[in-house]
């Protein structure tokens, strides 16, 4: 007989997983069909890091909530640990990189040597994706040495192996893998927000072009960051309280905590179509064939 914890996550997993999963993989499909720009490849590498932070939270529940650890070494435990934190972690660098590109292609800088990464934007793109990966994956290998995962034969809720983490370890993985990339984030956010206020204000004297395609393209890449700036908050306080304060925390509420962080992937994928004219485009046409499709049968 499944007990209440299992029908939860079996709910949560059936409507999370797909939907995320779907989202993320037709924002693939888009841009594996279209030459890739800048933009495009960090979009890409969006997606496919947010489908396998998907894939490893869903398989990481399910082997809790159903017990399917126990028929695994820590070892095993402790590898899927390890690149989950890398993914949560490289989701962060990969919003600070989108935000760092907007930046340098809606601002008009004076500082020459913006200039001149605005000029190499593609080599800068690619820097920071190569970068965000490195960091994203050495600050993690310490884990190796820093958690303690022993087994028991515990009832509890998440029974099998009692997670010991070094505090001070995952301070500094916070503050490397998810404060920093979030302060990238905002730093990159004020200073577009600057810009388009005076590019409005420069706009309100020629009223017949106030709400011009520029105008227009900076409002809604600002509103993109702004939404994954929100998101990733709310994601950076889960993730801290997850793992600095999960002591303090009841099975309940770290049961709430993690179903919620299954359905951040999907709500970065939704701010990324509704984001992208190519994307909504896409998925237009998508849902004009399904519908079609639903009226002929």
């Amino acid at each position: 007989m499944p007990t209440r914890l299992q029908i939860y996550w079996a709910v949560v997993l059936i409507i999370a997983w797909p939907c995320g999963f779907i989202l993320n993989s037709s924002i693939v499909a888009v841009y594996l069909s279209y030459r890739k720009k800048e933009c495009d490849r960090i979009l890409l590498t969006m997606a496919c890091c947010n489908v396998l932070l998907l894939s490893l939270l869903a398989f990481d529940m399910t082997f809790f909530t159903y017990r399917l650890y126990i028929l695994f070494d820590k070892e095993f435990f402790l590898a899927i640990s390890i690149i989950l934190l890398f993914s949560i972690n490289f989701s962060f660098w990969l919003t600070a990189c989108l935000s760092v590109y907007y930046c340098l292609r809606l601002v008009n800088f004076s500082c020459q040597i913006l200039i001149y990464l605005q000029r190499r934007i593609s080599f800068v793109v690619t820097l920071f994706l190569l970068v965000s990966v490195l960091i994203s994956w050495v600050i993690n290998i310490p884990f190796i040495w820093t958690v303690h995962i022993i087994k028991t034969n515990a009832t509890s809720t998440y029974q099998d192996y009692i997670f010991n983490d070094n505090q001070l370890y995952m301070s500094f993985n916070i503050v490397f893998g998810s404060a920093l990339p979030f302060v990238v984030t905002s730093l990159c956010i004020g200073i577009c927000l600057i810009s388009l206020l005076r590019h409005v204000q420069r706009m309100r004297q020629h009223i017949s072009e106030f709400w011009s395609p520029q105008l227009k393209s900076h409002v809604k890449a600002f509103r993109t960051m702004l939404l994954l700036l929100i998101l990733n908050l709310i994601f950076f306080t889960v993730f801290g309280s997850l793992y600095l304060a999960q002591h303090y925390l009841g099975d309940a509420l770290q049961t709430v905590l993690w179903s919620g962080t299954m359905f951040i992937p999907s709500g970065q994928a939704l701010i990324l179509i509704f984001g992208k004219s190519k994307l909504a485009r896409a998925w237009s046409k998508t849902m004009s064939i399904f519908g079609s499709c639903a009226r002929n049968v």
